[in-house]
């Protein structure tokens, strides 16, 4: 269904919805339309959506995905070098430590794989902090 159909037929729900013309008395059939019309509104809606964010100025690839697949607690720790008895204070001050250093701003003159490394591996630290986060809460 193209965008005209679709808009011609928002136009003729609002117009038979507010016309004193029912093929039904009651108003049970201007319900049936007021479905109808929130069924196609709502569609419209979404097409325009998808439509508008698909020509916006970040591309899909731009858009980074996590890796699929879950981190342990244990690998968490690992991977901020901290261990399981370490107060909260200790684990934030490890992560800021590990972020200062491997943040991909800081290797922004370096090589492209440097930059994708880095990004790949703040993804897996902000990760384990979150997991750790989750765990001393």
């Amino acid at each position: 269904m193209n965008k005209y159909t679709l808009f011609f037929l928002l136009i003729l729900l609002v117009v038979y919805i507010v016309s004193p013309l029912d093929l039904f008395p009651f108003v049970f059939d201007d319900l049936i339309a007021l479905g109808f019309l929130l069924y196609f509104w709502r569609k419209f809606k979404n097409r325009k959506n998808q439509r508008g964010y698909n020509s916006g100025k970040r591309s899909q690839s731009n858009i980074k995905s996590e890796p699929v697949g879950q981190m342990s607690l244990d690998e968490a720790y690992k991977l901020l070098n901290v261990s399981h008895e370490t107060p909260w204070s200790e684990v934030q001050k490890a992560y800021k430590e590990k972020m200062a250093k491997s943040h991909p701003d800081k290797v922004a003159h370096l090589g492209k794989e440097l930059q994708e490394k880095a990004e790949e591996l703040t993804v897996e630290i902000n990760k384990a902090y979150n997991i750790i986060k989750r765990y001393k809460s």
